[in-house]
């Protein structure tokens, strides 16, 4: 039987109880893959920045996606002590010599602050760099694999076949 598979865009989140293979590309952003060990279920959001401005309520910022997920967790009955995180991307990417932002770092503070503060444990990080970072998640069984993009063109980049 086929995996089924799911690509997740920038500013979502997934939660689930089945197995469920998630794939996204990272530039700045941050994914964070969270796992419950004793019930199986996993999840994975996907930011851009760190921090929501008083009053938006969007996954697209660090403090609300990884907040909503952890919380789509313990409402699914899982508990901090059975789970564990990985986060991934943060790279530093310049778009341009006059503006140079630390989004990345941003991005991938915020994350570990949240998780910290939430007793989860850090499984690992891959953050930082300055290439993006192809994810592949599987939320049954915790498998993670992380390729760098440094040799990969935009054409690889949307080839589904990869």
């Amino acid at each position: 039987m086929q995996n089924k598979e799911y690509f997740l865009n920038p500013g979502e989140l997934i939660f689930s109880k089945k197995e469920i293979v998630v794939k996204t590309i990272l530039g700045s952003c941050v994914a964070v893959c969270l796992y419950d060990k004793k019930n199986k279920y996993g999840g994975m959001c996907h930011f851009l920045l760190p921090e929501s401005e008083q009053g938006v309520v969007s996954t697209k910022y660090g403090n609300i996606a990884v907040t909503t997920l952890i919380r789509k967790f313990m409402r699914a009955g899982c508990s901090p002590d059975s789970m564990e995180a990985s986060i991934i991307g943060g790279a530093f990417i310049i778009f341009s010599e006059k503006e140079i932002f630390f989004i990345g770092d941003k991005n991938a503070e915020i994350a570990q602050q949240i998780l910290k503060a939430h007793k989860i444990k850090i499984k690992s990080i891959n953050t930082g760099g300055e290439h993006g970072k192809r994810v592949i998640f599987n939320t049954y069984t915790n498998a993670l694999i992380v390729q760098s993009l440094e040799l990969t063109s935009i054409d690889d980049l949307y080839n589904p076949s990869k």
